[in-house]
């Protein structure tokens, strides 16, 4: 947390997650909110997935809301409105990776 940024219009804060300089073929970014929020509500052409570290909250998914704890693993499939949500005053920490659809 101590290298993150604010990302998605200022809604979360957001850092790399592999090191510097590490290849990969995805990209990839930490997103952490650490009180009631929620990050951007947002959409784009790519495959992505969320892995949860800390915390428990929710990803709504074109309107629908799963909870997410620590453990959990949640596909966004390509161009679903997408975002997390932390309603309760504690840390929220997953992982996101992205890369292009392949046909």
């Amino acid at each position: 947390v101590e290298t993150a940024h604010q990302a998605h219009e200022n809604t979360i804060l957001a850092s790399e997650v592999l090191p510097a300089g590490m290849k990969a073929p995805f990209d990839h970014a930490w997103g952490y909110l650490d009180k009631p929020g929620e990050m951007e509500y947002h959409q784009h052409d790519k495959e992505e997935v969320y892995f949860f570290f800390e915390g428990d909250g929710f990803v709504r998914i074109d309107g629908e809301e799963i909870p997410v704890s620590v453990g959990d693993v949640i596909r966004i499939p390509p161009n679903a409105m997408h975002t997390v949500v932390n309603r309760k005053d504690q840390k929220l920490l997953w992982a996101a990776l992205w890369w292009p659809v392949m046909d």
